[in-house]
């Protein structure tokens, strides 16, 4: 006779053994466990705020993509689409953290989220150490309806690929900005002027507005409000701060989206040329339209030189410069551009790398040769710091410079030590610079 009891109790395992598989598939479903660590990884250490509001930055495209409060899909999935090919910086996840029923587990609720975000962009997580992640919780709302006021979602920046286009735009984004400057009639001093109707008139697409005020002044010394003109004003105020630096060769990345840094060089210069304190330019562009595949290290190209006593002639190789070539992929060709510089004036006294931060160095491997000490001036650090360039300054006992800090001490760092810069803390491992 069949034993009706323990089969029974073979049915009831049964039964509990596809339960458990079929939660572990719903859980598989919302969040896969080989991906909770690194979802864990971003949601840690959240910044907290009463409100969330944007920040805009020149020259960095801003995408927003939403949730509605409460829910884990994304409103428009098609906006993380769109950022296919692109070079993307930094991306805030921002939530509220008011709940509705105190048993609602928020970190659970961010991480399928967190899940939706990654079907759509995987590219966005994973290995990709050049994409900085900021979580964001906002503490303002004490019901349900406020918290559906809130921003919930992502916030991206990112550049797009540069294209002829864009660089005629950045080549007249500086041509405007130059025409803040002119001689008095005289001949004796400048007049900087802003023209509220033309400055509004500039915008780039995706570039946020800015507003400037209505001043005309004339000074002997060559005063300029750069802050009327630029968000970042990093090149102009180490220039100013570093009043010491003389006989410079000053080695500039041309590529995409450094045109508000490139003009604030160039403004500077004009007011100062009297002075006499620049004494050369090299400008690079990462190798003239070469396709990237055919780029060779160390021979990219893309590098053109000018005395510093012609402004005419130094806005003219600048412009050409541009119009070669807009960067193409990300890394740039910054050890190549010096290595030439270098060799090219010797004498040179005070050397000076205007770099983008969001960039790497196509030619990272050889920077053992360069044997002169590089004052970097980094552009584009609201992220964080591109340890790269940290290493360069290390290396060749030069500087590291920032909006807030002049960092000249990393060549005496030993194996092991840290120094923080900024929000972010860096140690020495194995030679060169880590983040921790």
């Amino acid at each position: 006779m069949p034993n009706f009891k323990n089969m029974r109790h073979l049915k009831t395992i049964t039964l509990i053994f596809l339960t458990i598989f079929f939660l572990q598939s719903c859980r598989q479903d919302k969040t896969p466990n080989d991906l909770d660590e690194m979802f864990l990884s971003i949601l840690a250490n959240p910044e907290t705020v009463p409100y969330y509001k944007i920040d805009t930055i020149d020259q960095v495209n801003i995408a927003a993509v939403r949730f509605d409060f409460g829910s884990s899909q994304l409103a428009d999935s098609k906006e993380l689409e769109k950022l296919k090919n692109i070079k993307v910086k930094y991306i805030q996840y921002i939530y509220s953290d008011f709940k509705k029923e105190d048993k609602f587990k928020q970190e659970e609720f961010n991480m399928e989220r967190l899940y939706e975000i990654y079907k759509v962009g995987p590219e966005l997580f994973g290995k990709n150490e050049d994409i900085n992640w900021k979580v964001i919780t906002q503490t303002s709302a004490t019901n349900e309806e406020e918290a559906k006021k809130l921003f919930h979602g992502l916030v991206i920046y990112y550049r797009e690929s540069p294209t002829s286009e864009s660089m005629k735009k950045e080549v007249d984004y500086i041509k405007e900005r130059l025409t803040f400057i002119r001689p008095t009639s005289d001949g004796k001093s400048l007049v900087t002027t802003l023209d509220v109707a033309k400055s509004d008139s500039i915008r780039y697409e995706g570039e946020m507005s800015f507003d400037v005020s209505d001043t005309s002044y004339t000074s002997g010394s060559g005063d300029f409000n750069y802050s009327d003109v630029f968000t970042d004003t990093v090149v102009s105020t180490v220039l100013k701060r570093n009043k010491h630096w003389n006989d410079m060769l000053i080695s500039c990345d041309l590529t995409g989206s450094m045109s508000p840094y490139s003009a604030q060089l160039f403004i500077w210069h004009k007011l100062n040329m009297d002075k006499k304190k620049v004494q050369h330019f090299v400008f690079f562009n990462d190798g003239d339209m070469t396709p990237d595949e055919k780029k060779i290290t160390g021979k990219t190209g893309g590098i053109y030189f000018s005395n510093a006593d012609n402004f005419d002639e130094l806005e003219k190789v600048a412009f050409k410069c541009m119009w070669g070539g807009g960067g193409g992929d990300s890394p740039e060709n910054d050890i190549e551009a010096l290595l030439l510089a270098i060799e090219k004036y010797p004498k040179s006294k005070d050397i000076i790398l205007i770099a983008d931060n969001w960039a790497n160095m196509r030619d990272y491997s050889l920077l053992a040769k360069v044997n002169r000490p590089i004052k970097i001036i980094l552009c584009g650090t609201q992220f964080g710091i591109n340890k790269e360039y940290l290493d360069l300054a290390r290396k060749t006992k030069g500087s590291i410079h920032t909006i807030e800090q002049d960092i000249t001490n990393l060549m005496d760092l030993k194996e092991g030590q840290e120094i923080k810069i900024g929000k972010h803390k860096f140690k020495i491992s194995k030679g060169q610079f880590i983040e921790v």
